[in-house]
């Protein structure tokens, strides 16, 4: 049984929030892996049936309440953003791009956030957080190569893929923040996947249908594994557990540590280079992610 809040140390906290960090970044690698075999609509369709259906077991386990008409609806609009958009955008972007640029967009996921809040109303633009949200945009200019009135050809569509998917769990995050509040977080997170799930069927369900999974290796068969019970099932409740017990804590920071661990894996299992201009827009979205006032983490996506 987990400790309660008032009881949890600090050290604790921390070890949670590196921990789903570490199961992200490598998620990064996973996902590449997978998609170079299957494709990212196939591996979109069978990641997003997955991950419900457990969720769903537990919560039917858990009995736990679901949630009332209107907020399903509501649901079911955060369901195409933080699933179905978010999961598509991210694997088609991520199997035309690198993994670090992958990582390095995504970690922008609170600039979206801080954007879109800003814009509904729900959180008001100070001038630290107007500062934050340009080094973010700055930092992304300049791994596109924006400065040079030109961009990379090789990783252009990926990469802007990739932004697309971390603007769609942004709004999530948006349209999700308040009826999660009033709801049983897994149930709603259930529903959520639910009709994910659906969309994701409609878009890769045939790539699925078609995949030959005879010819995947257990390595292939364990990647997938990983990432549909770590980086999305785990990861959700390690978050959950950790969101709940964190006030000023810098999350960010944490977040950070996304990118760093992909890059690095990256760069030992796929070969790929870290040029200046990455560690330049790397540094300018950490100075993006620090100048946050306080940054709850999101819920796994994600990527």
């Amino acid at each position: 049984m987990l400790p309660d809040p008032s009881t949890t140390r600090p050290a604790q906290v921390r070890l949670a929030l590196v921990t789903i960090q570490v199961l992200f970044g490598i998620n990064y690698l996973a996902s590449k892996i997978i998609v170079t075999e299957i494709g990212p609509a196939a591996w979109a369709s069978l990641r997003t049936s997955a991950a419900f259906l457990i969720l769903a077991l537990i919560a039917l386990i858990g009995r736990r309440r679901l949630p009332s008409g209107r907020d399903i609806a509501l649901l079911a609009v955060a369901g195409l953003f933080g699933v179905a958009l978010n999961q598509g955008l991210f694997l088609e972007g991520l199997s035309r791009t690198t993994v670090s640029r992958s990582a390095l967009i995504c970690s922008q996921i609170p600039t979206f956030v801080l954007l879109f809040s800003a814009l509904s109303g729900q959180e008001r633009l100070t001038l630290r957080k107007t500062v934050a949200f340009a080094a973010g945009v700055a930092g992304v200019l300049v791994l596109l190569e924006a400065d040079r009135f030109q961009f990379d050809a090789r990783y252009l569509v990926g990469d802007l893929l990739t932004l697309a998917n971390a603007a769609s769990y942004g709004l999530y995050v948006v349209i999700s923040r308040r009826v999660m509040a009033r709801n049983d977080p897994l149930a709603a997170t259930a529903v959520v996947f639910f009709f994910g799930a659906l969309g994701m069927a409609i878009y890769g369900g045939d790539n699925l249908l078609a995949t030959d999974f005879s010819e995947l290796t257990a390595v292939h068969f364990g990647t997938m594994a990983y990432v549909i019970l770590g980086a999305t099932v785990a990861t959700y409740f390690l978050n959950l557990w950790a969101v709940k017990r964190v006030t000023a804590t810098r999350v960010a920071v944490f977040i950070f540590l996304q990118p760093l661990i992909a890059t690095t894996l990256g760069v030992v299992f796929r070969g790929e280079t870290v040029t200046p201009r990455f560690g330049l827009a790397a540094a300018l979205v950490l100075t993006a992610l620090l100048l946050r006032d306080s940054v709850r983490a999101p819920r796994p996506e994600s990527p």
